[in-house]
């Protein structure tokens, strides 16, 4: 039923003064950084995956989400819309928003990240006209020790 004063229905006032916010993805964008839960005031973004786990998850838990925004503006890909909505029967589920594989390293076998931001920053920096990107299959220690050794050399002094 509409209000002919304001011209909005009952329902979609209810929306525009819902506490609550519901987050979209466009996972043809997505990279799984993470900033956008990173950032999350109240936790309705989180990352979900365990050391065991090859999985990346990004989940959405419309139930703690007030519609802040602050995900989308963190966003490099702007791949995330906010809306104020209230989705009675998905208060209390999370939904998965992004999933992936993570990538391990090939020395030590640790997480490095999502294999859809390893590829895009791999073509990013081949399309920079650099080719040095044998290093993306190692982790931030593996790498580190990999630049260590060839400054320091096998016998602990400057090459």
């Amino acid at each position: 039923m509409k209000d002919s004063k304001e011209g909005i229905s009952r329902r979609e006032l209810l929306q525009k003064l819902s506490p609550l916010g519901k987050v979209s993805l466009d996972d043809t964008k997505c990279t799984g950084c993470g900033l956008c839960a990173r950032e999350c005031p109240t936790g309705a973004l989180t990352i979900s995956s365990g050391e065991k786990s090859d999985t990346f998850r990004l989940l959405f838990t419309h139930g703690v989400c007030v519609a802040c925004g602050r995900c989308a503006e963190i966003c490099p890909e702007k791949c995330l819309q906010v809306e104020r909505l209230l989705e009675p029967e998905n208060i209390v589920n999370q939904s998965v928003l992004f999933e992936d594989e993570i990538v391990r390293c090939s020395r030590c076998g640790n997480a490095i990240g999502p294999r859809t931001m390893i590829d895009k920053l791999q073509a990013r920096i081949t399309a920079s006209g650099h080719s040095s990107t044998a290093q993306f299959g190692l982790c931030p220690e593996c790498k580190a020790q990999t630049q260590f050794g060839k400054i320091l050399g096998e016998n602990g002094h400057i090459s």
